[in-house]
């Protein structure tokens, strides 16, 4: 049985919106089927129209399921000078997810480079 889908959304924090995330979790729980978050959504790397110079850095977006404070799963999506679109499901079989936590964060395309992260963000999935 599926809960109702529970938007989602991050950014990388910093004044451009260089890196960003966004979709919907819906949690299945059923007598049949594993219990798992379905995630749907994108990322973007400077995809869009921006006054910001190019920096040569690229976006990975980290969706991270929990069942109170024990992760479940978790998976990273990423994108450089694009947009990326995703589908996947959280799950390890036994537990159910009762919250998922999404962080974007950026990182250097040169061995060596800076690297900085947005705020997490939690949602509760009911």
């Amino acid at each position: 049985m599926a809960a109702e889908a529970v938007p989602f959304a991050a950014d990388s924090g910093d004044s451009c919106r260089r890196g960003f995330t966004e979709g919907t979790l819906e949690r299945y729980d059923g007598p049949v089927i594993r219990p798992v978050v379905t995630v749907e959504g994108l990322v973007s790397d400077e995809a869009g129209p921006t006054v910001c110079l190019p920096d040569d850095m690229y976006t990975k977006a980290t969706i991270s399921g929990y069942r109170g404070s024990d992760l479940v799963d978790s998976e990273t999506r990423q994108a450089d000078d694009e947009q990326v679109k995703f589908s996947f499901e959280l799950s390890n079989g036994l537990l159910s997810i009762d919250r998922v936590v999404v962080q974007v964060c950026r990182y250097s395309n040169k061995p060596v480079g800076l690297s900085y992260c947005g705020p997490a963000q939690e949602y509760k999935i009911p």
